[in-house]
């Protein structure tokens, strides 16, 4: 009995050991490189703003509670229950659905030259398909819809037919993101 114990610890300390230096070099929960691949190059010089370049969706956010990677096609923007959600660029609503998980009460807006985004786990939606809109008009407000465990944003940019990481999006003035194609 005494030796399967020694046993037991031993291999327990080598699967210990060998999890823990397998983690040093390939870290599941960081695809931060695989993301980075999916970021679409822009012409223009990026100016990169303080946090208040969110301003442009939210704004009244506290932070990011999550960012793009593999299996997250998105970014989560913690706000207020009840914010106001502006678009990131004039456009036309395309779809606006309902569904009891994933995203709950969502919204995506074309906004011309293959790029649309989606607008997520929202409380109310101030908008209809086909309604024009400005950045000026607020599309809804935060909520706790779908599949979310506290008020936030879940945003996502589709350009071309491909989800890619918003975050330069968010970090560009509005006036190089009204010539951003």
């Amino acid at each position: 009995m005494f030796e399967k114990r020694n046993i037991k610890a031993a291999f327990g300390g080598f699967i210990s050991m060998t999890t823990l230096a397998s983690g040093m070099f390939i870290l599941p929960g960081d695809q931060s490189a695989l993301a980075t691949a999916n970021i679409q190059p822009f012409d223009q010089e990026v100016i990169i703003e303080t946090k208040r370049s969110l301003v442009n969706v939210l704004p009244e956010n506290t932070g990011v509670s999550q960012e793009f990677h593999l299996g997250h096609p998105g970014i989560d923007i913690t706000a207020k229950l009840g914010s106001k959600i502006y678009p990131l660029k004039d456009g036309v609503v395309v779809l606006m659905s309902v569904t009891r998980w994933d995203y709950g009460r969502s919204v995506i807006i074309d906004h011309g030259n293959g790029l649309q985004t989606r607008y997520a786990h929202m409380g109310k939606v101030f908008v209809q398909e086909g309604d024009k809109i400005t950045t000026e008009m607020a599309v809804g407000e935060v909520g706790l819809t779908g599949r979310t465990t506290g008020p936030h944003l879940h945003m996502e940019i589709m350009k071309d037919g491909r989800t890619v990481n918003p975050r330069p999006y968010l970090t560009l003035t509005r006036e190089l993101l009204a010539k951003a194609k």
